[in-house]
């Protein structure tokens, strides 16, 4: 069905895992590529946080993140499937459409939450990912 898939995710929530491994399976093609998508948030304010944490207590900080990505990377793991991990920084719904494009996607798989008050306000992740990509993007709630 689809050859190279983006699940963009998010370290607090990794109870999501078995889910995430089940609906990539079905859209994986026998052979294929996913990459994982983690979107640092922290650095949405990196200045401001910088005067708070220190240049070191951030470094740890990206390698904890890499680290737990690839752990996760590990555990998805499925057979003839390239799996790739990625870590950028920004706002999540920018970085996932804008490297959706870089590696021509075929398709977006990402978990939901239950839209909270301020979702209704200002929109969430995977909404405006749905609403901007130029892919099929599949959400699981």
């Amino acid at each position: 069905m689809f050859n190279q898939v983006l699940i963009p995710v998010d370290l607090a929530h990794q109870e999501q895992v078995a889910q995430l491994r089940e609906a990539a399976r079905l859209l994986i093609d026998g052979a294929g590529t996913i990459t994982l998508l983690y979107v640092d948030p922290i650095t949405v304010h990196k200045e401001a946080l910088m005067i708070q944490l220190g240049e070191s207590q951030y470094a740890e900080h990206q390698r904890e993140a890499e680290a737990q990505l690839q752990r996760l990377s590990e555990s998805l793991q499925l057979e003839n499937v390239t799996m790739e991990v990625v870590t950028r920084e920004g706002t999540a719904h920018d970085q996932v459409l804008e490297y959706a494009a870089e590696i021509s996607a075929d398709a977006i798989l990402m978990m939901a939450s239950r839209p909270g008050l301020t979702d209704y306000f200002i929109g969430s992740t995977a909404e405006r990912v749905v609403r901007h990509a130029d892919c099929s993007v599949f959400v699981i709630r």
